[in-house]
């Protein structure tokens, strides 16, 4: 009998029956007491809570992110608030920030540079920071096989010295004139802060902890969850940078906690319990767009997300696995993809959409310019469709290419390898974090199974997710974002795909050490790049566009966009977000090290109790109200300066409180919502969405009768609720979507487990 294993969307399309119903029924939530994991008497004005996208760390103790394969340093708050880096570049404009260091100096050959530390600062403890501490940490690198950073120390460090306190002297084994890249803040972090020398010292350092870490940051770690899903940081109040630069954070406490699945976070930020967070699927954004009056994202107005993520998302491939170490293989995989059905899983209510990249770079309009359009004619013809601005869906192409290594497909439709071995890809993907990626990994294995491939899909927790991505991903494939870009020169974003950077401790992808034909012109190309001075932007930039075709040509991963990224902050106890255009100082990313400068410009809007918070003087905080338009609206400047607008009848608009009086008193808008039409018939429709599913699973055997016992059960219970949903309120209303869509995603992934 052949089996039909349910489409992911169906997770999504049975509690879509329920949410249009409840959600235009919501009126906003009165904030609650957030219980939040704070010492005695603090109050909710006092604390910033950031989302730990990470999940659950696995040892919370452990801080030495310098060994490969551990949860990332920005789920926790230690590269945000802690860690000792030397430059970061602001993520606007691309322009490097003096930090630790206040600047470097080239030799004439490049071959020596020179750091220049900024005098006054010192670690949290008062033990001045030196260049005996960026000096130990190199040769640490260099001595330690282990770390991170050694393959890039042994490829390009001869020898490192502290001329005196403040001044580093590197020896380089070859002209290099943009080593101080590698100790530079750009994409998210680097894996060069620098440790404490003093701390350090004497520490084996694989098995050292580096616990409690000894901050240089505006913050010291106060407490964490045992179970690594909350870490807890208190302000330093003798901060270096208050001393020497007068900067001074508000927030008395810094909590970055995991609340749990993208429902779960959503209604955390429409209660005031989450002030931001990484991301959200579109689904439960809209649960927080309609429901926090307080939301702003990328801008303060809709649309909310943010469109340049700088990493392009997609699917990974095992490099050093066959048969994904044959290029007709991921080929075929790419064109048995049809592209519309990603990017429409994709679109928002509140008009966000993906920008859209056949390249491992983010489609920047700077970008878009310098890169992909020059390479316009080469991608045509290597198979780009101008129509999506990805590559063709072309099935039958996908086959030829399949055929034409040995593959072959039997009555069944099934694929099968050369040996006659059914052809199934394992699929990583994050569960509880990453949810968009978990997306696409589910809405690429549908296409395969389409395709007549088997797949399977595992979700798994940061710790699994994070180890494979440095080791490999043992089903050959996974939701991966090895094309991550920020600067116009791509030099520091590509030049990991030299064969010189192949850490076979951590191969990742292992594209640094696959072998294919133009192998040496790309090593060569890069090579050259890293010796061409930055300044030399035209010969980097062409540089860059042949290391891009041969890329394209590979194709060693899949990358689709950036996701619409839903960075959602929420202004009820904080102001001071940064918002595109008119207070863009950074990018709304708190899971980046750059996000200590969004900290640093935060004051309390005076919603939320306070004790230690420090004011901003003089500000008076805007009021919101949302509203329902049922008339038409011309479109406005708002009484925050902002434009509203235009609007008509049956749009739901969130405004300052000030229009919203005013046009509800000319008649053109309601503060509260139309009636919500027909929950009982929606439950009915939900009813019989999951006498469907039910009917589906009892065609696949014994293995889910269990499951379908609690299906029926859940039938019972909410055919119960029909005659009680006059009094439930809306947090409960929500609570059943969570239930609703937790059990159906249940399912889902039980059903697509292999039989034991």
């Amino acid at each position: 009998m052949k089996h039909h294993i349910l489409n992911i969307s169906v997770i999504y399309l049975c509690a879509l029956f329920l949410i249009p119903a409840l959600l235009s029924s919501m009126l906003f939530i009165t904030p609650v007491s957030a219980q939040l994991p704070l010492p005695p008497g603090v109050p909710r004005g006092d604390v910033l809570v950031v989302e730990n996208h990470w999940g659950t760390y696995i040892d919370p103790t452990d801080f030495n992110f310098k060994i490969p394969g551990k949860p990332a340093t920005g789920g926790n708050g230690f590269q945000q608030v802690c860690g000792a880096y030397l430059w970061y570049v602001n993520t606007t404009t691309g322009t490097p920030i003096n930090w630790l260091a206040t600047g470097y100096e080239y030799s004439a050959d490049f071959k020596t540079v020179k750091f220049f530390l900024r005098r006054g600062a010192t670690w949290n403890d008062g033990t001045p920071f030196t260049a005996h501490d960026v000096v130990f940490t190199i040769e640490t690198a260099l001595n330690t096989k282990e770390w991170g950073t050694h393959t890039f120390a042994e490829t390009w460090i001869e020898s490192a010295r502290a001329v005196d306190d403040y001044t580093v002297e590197i020896k380089l084994k070859k002209p290099y004139p943009r080593f101080h890249y590698a100790f530079t803040v750009i994409i998210y972090g680097t894996g060069w802060w620098i440790v404490p020398k003093h701390v350090w010292e004497g520490k084996d350092p694989v098995t050292f902890k580096f616990y409690p870490p000894l901050s240089i940051g505006p913050y010291n770690l106060k407490a964490v969850d045992p179970a690594g899903n909350w870490f807890l940081w208190e302000r330093e109040e003798n901060w270096w940078a208050t001393r020497l630069l007068g900067l001074k954070p508000s927030p008395k406490y810094v909590l970055y906690i995991h609340p749990g699945p993208d429902e779960v976070k959503a209604l955390a930020m429409v209660r005031h319990e989450l002030d931001c967070l990484r991301t959200l699927v579109p689904e439960a954004a809209e649960i927080v767009i309609r429901g926090n009056p307080y939301l702003m994202g990328w801008r303060r107005i809709a649309p909310f997300a943010w469109p340049y993520d700088a990493c392009v998302k997609g699917i990974g491939f095992n490099l050093l696995m066959y048969p994904y170490n044959i290029t007709e293989v991921r080929k075929a995989l790419v064109f048995a993809i049809n592209f519309k059905d990603i990017y429409e899983s994709f679109r928002g209510i509140d008009g966000s959409l993906p920008s859209t990249t056949p390249l491992p770079i983010v489609p920047y309009p700077f970008a878009v310019e310098a890169y992909t359009k020059p390479l316009l004619s080469d991608l045509v013809k290597l198979g780009l469709d101008t129509k999506t601005g990805w590559w063709k869906h072309d099935p039958a192409e996908a086959e030829r290419l399949l055929k034409s290594v040995g593959f072959t497909k039997g009555a069944d439709g099934k694929w099968r390898l050369p040996t006659g071995e059914i052809w199934t890809i394992g699929i990583t993907a994050p569960s509880g974090f990453e949810m968009e990626s978990q997306r696409i990994a589910f809405l690429v294995a549908d296409q395969w199974k389409n395709f007549g491939i088997n797949v399977e899909v595992e979700p798994v927790e940061a710790g699994v997710f994070s180890a494979r991505g440095a080791k490999g991903d043992p089903g050959g494939a996974g939701t991966r974002w090895p094309g991550c870009t920020l600067l116009l020169e791509l030099t520091p974003h590509i030049q990991g795909w030299h064969s010189k950077y192949f850490n076979p401790l951590a191969p990742g992808l292992g594209w640094a050490n696959y072998s294919f034909p133009k192998r040496s012109e790309l090593n060569s190309i890069i090579d050259e790049m890293e010796r061409t001075p930055p300044w030399e932007e035209e010969k980097v930039i062409e540089l860059g566009r042949r290391a891009l075709l041969i890329w394209a040509e590979q194709m060693p991963w899949i990358g689709f966009f950036p996701t619409p990224f839903y960075t959602l902050q929420d202004g009820f106890a904080w102001d001071g977000w940064p918002t595109y255009p008119e207070n863009y100082y950074m990018d709304p990313v708190s899971w980046w090290a750059q996000h200590m400068f969004v900290i640093l410009k935060l004051y309390p809007t005076g919603r939320a109790p306070t004790k230690d918070a420090l004011p901003k003087p003089g500000w008076t905080p805007i009021e919101y109200s949302s509203v329902w338009i049922i008339g038409d609206v011309s479109a406005f400047t708002g009484a925050d300066g902002l434009s509203y607008g235009p609007y008509r009848m049956g749009d739901y608009a969130r405004i300052p409180k000030e229009d919203a009086d005013r046009l509800v008193s000319q008649g053109l808008a309601s503060l509260t919502p139309p009636v919500a039409p027909g929950i009982s018939e929606a439950l009915d429709k939900l009813l019989s969405g999951m006498s469907a599913l039910r009917g589906e699973m009892t065609t696949l055997g014994g293995g889910v009768s269990g499951i379908s016992a609690e299906i029926s059960a859940l039938r019972d219970e909410i055919a119960k609720l029909r005659g009680e949903l006059s009094a439930i309120s809306t947090v409960s209303y929500a609570v059943i979507i969570v239930v609703i869509i937790t059990l159906i995603a249940t399912v889902a992934l039980a059903l697509r487990k292999p039989k034991a």
